[in-house]
C-alpha cells in the first residue's frame, strides 16, 4: 500500500531537517515552534489582511507614517527577543550541567561504596555485608529517578523504577505514615490555595505562583503524601543514605583491607569522601529547583508581549503602500519568526518535562540503572565489570634479602 504524499514527504531526509515542514498529527511530537504559534500567525494575517483592504479603499491614507513604528522599535524588539532566547537557552544548558554532575557524584559514590564496603572471602559476615551494600548502592541509584519525578511534579514511591530500587523497610516506613499526616501539598496565594506543575504549566502561570503573597500556614509545618513518603523524596532518600554511611562508620566488622574486628567497616578518608558526595547531590538538587522553580520575571513577560503586539502589528502598516498584498505574507512570516522564537524560549526555560526538546533525563536514570546492575555484579554485561587485579606476594624482611643476594 502506497503511503500518504504526507507521510512520506516526512519521510525524506531533507524534510527531517527543516523543523517547520515537520509534518505530523501529534502537537506534542512536534519538534518546532510552529504549532504553538499558530494561532498568534492566523491573527495578525487577518489584521494585515484588513490593513491592505482598507487601504485600497483609500481609507488609511497614513498608513506610511503609521509604519514608523516598525523602525523605532525594531532595535529594542530584538535586544528584548535575544534576551529572552538566551536566557532560557543558558537554563536548558545549566539543567544540563548540573544533571552531569548528578550522573558523575552518582557514579563515583557507588563506585567508592562497591569497593570500600565489601568484607574478605569467605568471612561470615559476606551475607550481612553485601545485603547491606546493595541496600546503599540501590539508595543511590533510585536518588536520580526520585529527582527526575520531582522535577516532573510526579510525586509518589508508586513507580516502577523506585518500588525495584528502595529497600523494603524504607517503602514500609513511608507507608506506615499515620493518615492523618497526608495531604496534598499546594501553593497558596491570597485569593485561595490551587497547584501550578512546573512542568505542564506556561511560564507566566509559573511566573504567577511565585508572586509574593502571603503563604498559609500549612506551608510552615511538615506533611506527606497521600502515599506517605515525604513530599521532597530526594532529600529523604540523601537523609536515608547519610544514615547508612555513619552506621558503616560507626560499626566494627573486618573489611577488605582490615581483618581486624576492631577497625570500621567505612575508614574516616572514606567516610569523609562519601559525606562529600551526599553535599554535591544536595547542591544538586538545589540548584535543579532554582532553574525550574524562577522563570523569566513576569514584568519581563508582559512587556514582550506588548512590543510584539505593537511591532509585529505595525508591519503591515509600513509594507501597504510598497508592496501591496504581499503584506499579508509578510506579517505571517514576522509574527512566525518572533513568536517562535517567544515560544522555543518558553520551552527551554523548563527542560525537565516530557517534551522533544527537554532533557532526556529519563534515558539518564536508565544508564545510571544499567552501570549500577553492571557495578554490583548483577544483570549481566561484561566480564570485565568483575575483573581485579592480582594482588603481589608479600614477602618477608629475611626472605627479601635472600631474593637480593641470589
Amino acid at each position: 500500500m502506497t503511503a500518504p504524499l504526507a507521510t512520506r514527504l516526512r519521510r525524506t531526509r531533507g524534510m527531517q531537517k527543516v523543523g517547520l515542514l515537520r509534518l505530523t498529527t501529534l502537537d506534542q511530537a512536534d519538534f518546532s515552534a510552529w504549532h504553538a504559534v499558530r494561532e498568534q500567525v492566523a491573527i495578525y494575517s487577518g489584521w494585515a489582511t484588513l490593513v491592505w483592504m482598507l487601504h485600497s479603499l483609500g481609507w488609511m491614507p497614513m498608513t506610511c507614517s503609521a509604519g514608523m513604528l516598525v523602525g523605532i522599535f525594531s532595535m529594542v524588539t530584538g535586544l528584548l527577543v535575544s534576551f529572552r532566547a538566551t536566557s532560557s537557552y543558558e537554563r536548558w544548558y545549566e539543567g544540563r550541567r548540573t544533571w552531569q554532575a548528578v550522573q558523575a557524584t552518582t557514579r563515583n559514590l557507588i563506585r567508592t561504596l562497591v569497593f570500600a564496603l565489601p568484607p574478605p572471602s569467605n568471612s561470615p559476615y559476606d551475607a550481612q555485608r553485601a545485603a547491606a551494600v546493595k541496600e546503599l548502592c540501590s539508595l543511590v541509584c533510585a536518588y536520580p529517578f526520585a529527582l527526575m519525578y520531582r522535577l516532573r511534579d510526579q510525586p509518589g514511591i508508586d513507580h516502577a523504577e523506585l518500588r525495584a530500587l528502595l529497600p523494603d523497610t524504607l517503602l514500609e516506613a513511608y507507608r506506615a505514615t499515620p493518615l492523618q499526616a497526608r495531604s496534598r501539598p499546594s501553593v497558596a496565594s491570597q485569593t485561595g490555595s490551587f497547584t501550578v506543575e512546573s512542568s505542564k504549566a506556561p511560564e507566566e502561570d509559573r511566573a504567577i505562583e511565585a508572586l509574593n503573597a502571603p503563604p498559609s500556614t500549612e506551608r510552615f509545618f511538615p506533611r506527606a503524601l497521600p502515599s506517605g513518603e515525604p513530599t521532597n523524596l530526594p532529600l529523604s532518600l540523601i537523609r536515608a543514605m547519610q544514615a547508612y554511611l555513619s552506621m558503616w562508620h560507626e560499626v566494627k566488622l573486618p573489611s577488605r583491607d582490615s581483618p581486624s574486628e576492631t577497625t570500621s567497616v567505612l575508614d574516616g578518608v572514606t567516610f569523609a569522601a562519601a559525606n562529600n558526595a551526599l553535599n554535591q547531590l544536595t547542591d544538586s538538587l538545589t540548584a535543579l529547583e532554582r532553574i525550574r522553580d524562577t522563570p523569566i520575571p513576569l514584568i519581563l513577560q508582559i512587556h514582550l508581549q506588548l512590543l510584539l503586539l505593537v511591532y509585529v502589528g505595525a508591519v503591515p502598516l509600513q509594507l501597504v503602500r510598497t508592496i501591496g498584498i504581499w503584506c499579508i505574507p509578510a506579517t505571517a512570516v514576522s509574527a512566525a519568526v518572533f513568536f517562535g522564537i517567544d515560544r522555543a524560549a518558553e520551552e527551554l526555560s523548563d527542560p525537565f518535562g516530557t517534551e522533544p526538546n527537554d532533557l532526556p533525563i529519563g534515558r539518564f536514570c536508565a544508564d545510571l540503572h544499567r552501570e549500577y546492575l553492571e557495578m554490583i555484579g548483577e544483570g549481566g554485561g561484561s566480564s570485565g565489570n568483575s575483573w581485579e587485579p592480582s594482588r603481589p606476594t608479600t614477602l618477608s624482611a629475611s626472605t627479601a634479602v635472600q631474593a637480593q643476594k641470589s
